[in-house]
C-alpha cells in the first residue's frame, strides 16, 4: 500500500515527531536502564550450589574472561566465511603459544579425536573416507599402562587400537609398520617407569608422531610453551578451564602437516568423521581472545587469593578436634592449591558420606570425585569467594558435630 504524502501531512508529520524529539535530547541519560536479564535457572527450578572443586565439565566450567565474552558476542553479531576465520585464528594461536600451527576444536578430548584421525590417515582423502574403519591403515597408539586413563576411549573413537607397555624398555619393541600414533598424559606424569625426552626421541626417531594430552595443566600458561618446546608433535588442551575461554572449545598444537590434516577430519568439511564436533564462529574467537588474555594476566595474583582462601579454611577446620588438615600444591595438575581433610574415629561419618551430606546441603556444596582424591577429601578454591569458603568449612564443621560420638 502506498502513502501519499502532501504538504499538509508534512506539517502534521514534523508537529507528531519535534515532541519526541525535544523528550529524547532532554531525557537523562541516567533514567535509561539496560533489561533486566532473567533468572533462567531459577524459573527452570535448578538449584544453585558452590563449587568447591574446580572448573569441571560436569559442574559448568571456569567463568570465562570479559573480554571473551565481548570477543563472543562480537563473532554471533558480525559473520565470516568459516575456512578464513579457521585459518587466521589458528596462526594467531599458534604465533601466541610457539606452535608450528593451531586449530581450535570442541575441547579437548575432540581435539584427541581429530588428531588421532590426522596420525592415522595422513591427508589421504580414501581413508579419510573409511573412518571409523581403519583395518587397511596404520591403527595403533602406543599407551603406558599405568596411563590408561577415563578419556582414553577418544583415542579409539575413530578406529584406533591401543597397545599398553609398561616402560620405556618396551616402545621399540611395540612399534611396527601398524603404529599410528604414541600417546603420552601430561597430566598424570610417569616419571617412575618413563623419560619424557626419551620417549619423544624413540617415537621421532622411528618417525612416529608423539600426542600429549595436557588438557588440565595450565594455570600458568607458561607451561603451554615449555611443553610445546619439548617436541610433542599434537598436544591437547581444553577451553575452558584454566585458559577461561568457550567451556565446549579447546586447542590442538602441534605440527603444520598434522594440524591439516586434522582439520580435514573436522567441521565445516561436509563429510569429515569430525563434523559432529562443531565449533562455532564465536568459539574460535572466543578461544583466541582467551589465550591473548590469560597470556597478559598475572596468574601470581589469582594463585595468591585462592591460596589465601585454602589457609583460610584450613585454619577454620584445623580447631575442630580430631581432625588433621593438610595443605597442597600439586605441581603436575594446573597450578591449584587445595587442603585434604581428615578425621578419627570420634566422628562416626566417612568421606563417602560426608560428600553425600555436603551434596544434600542447601546450598548443595560439591568436592573433588573421590576416585581422583584418593577416598579423601580435598578442597580448592579455584571457584569460591570468600562468604562460598566460609559456608563450605562452617557445613563441615556442622557435619561433623552431627556425627560426633
Amino acid at each position: 500500500m502506498k502513502i501519499k504524502t502532501n504538504r499538509r501531512n508534512f506539517i502534521r508529520g514534523i508537529g507528531c515527531v519535534s515532541p519526541l524529539t525535544y523528550v529524547s535530547l532532554e531525557s537523562n541519560a541516567s533514567e535509561i536502564k539496560e533489561p533486566e536479564v532473567p533468572n533462567y535457572f531459577k524459573k527452570l527450578g535448578v538449584e544453585p550450589f558452590i563449587n568447591a572443586v574446580g572448573p569441571y565439565s560436569s559442574l559448568g566450567g571456569a567463568k570465562m574472561w570479559p573480554e571473551v565474552l565481548d570477543a563472543m558476542d562480537y563473532a554471533i553479531r558480525n559473520k565470516a566465511k568459516m575456512p578464513e576465520l579457521h585459518d587466521a585464528v589458528g596462526s594467531q594461536i599458534a604465533s601466541m603459544l610457539g606452535s608450528e600451527a593451531a586449530m581450535v576444536t570442541s575441547g579437548a578430548t575432540g581435539a584427541i579425536i581429530l588428531g588421532t584421525a590426522a596420525c592415522m590417515t595422513l591427508g589421504d582423502s580414501e581413508k579419510n573416507e573409511l573412518l571409523p574403519n581403519t583395518s587397511n591403515m596404520p591403527n595403533e597408539v602406543i599407551i603406558l599402562k599405568s596411563q590408561r586413563y577415563l578419556y582414553d576411549r577418544s583415542i579409539r573413537a575413530p578406529g584406533a587400537k591401543l597397545i599398553e607397555i609398561k616402560n620405556l624398555s618396551e616402545l621399540p619393541k611395540a612399534i611396527n609398520k601398524k603404529t599410528a600414533m604414541c600417546f603420552y598424559l601430561l597430566n598424570r606424569p610417569d616419571d617412575k617407569n618413563i623419560d619424557i625426552d626419551a620417549y619423544i626421541e624413540i617415537a621421532k626417531n622411528h618417525k612416529i608422531p608423539i600426542m600429549c594430552d595436557a588438557a588440565t595443566t595450565v594455570p600458568p600458561v607458561k607451561r603451554i610453551h615449555e611443553t610445546v618446546n619439548r617436541g610433542f608433535d599434537l598436544i591437547c588442551y581444553s577451553g575452558g578451564k584454566g585458559l577461561k575461554g568457550p567451556y565446549s572449545a579447546g586447542l590442538l598444537l602441534g605440527r603444520k602437516d598434522l594440524i591439516s590434516y586434522a582439520r580435514q577430519h573436522g567441521s565445516p568439511n561436509h563429510r569429515a568423521y569430525g563434523r559432529s564436533m562443531k565449533v562455532a564462529p564465536e568459539e574460535y574467537l572466543g578461544m583466541m581472545v582467551a589465550v591473548e588474555t590469560s597470556l597478559k594476566f598475572d596468574e601470581n595474583i589469582e594463585y595468591q587469593r585462592q591460596s589465601k582462601l585454602v589457609k583460610s579454611m584450613a585454619n577454620q577446620l584445623s580447631k575442630i578436634p580430631g581432625t588433621d588438615i593438610t595443605l597442597h600444591e600439586p605441581s603436575d595438575e594446573a597450578r591449584e592449591p587445595y587442603l585434604e581433610i581428615n578425621w578419627d574415629k570420634r566422628y562416626r561419618i566417612n568421606p563417602s558420606q560426608m560428600k553425600i551430606e555436603l551434596r544434600n546441603n542447601k546450598p548443595s556444596i560439591e568436592i573433588r570425585a573421590l576416585f581422583l582424591s584418593g577416598g579423601k577429601i580435598h578442597l580448592t578454591a579455584t571457584m569460591l569467594d570468600k562468604d562460598e569458603s566460609l559456608i563450605v568449612t562452617n557445613t563441615i564443621v556442622r557435619i561433623l558435630q552431627k556425627y560426633s560420638t
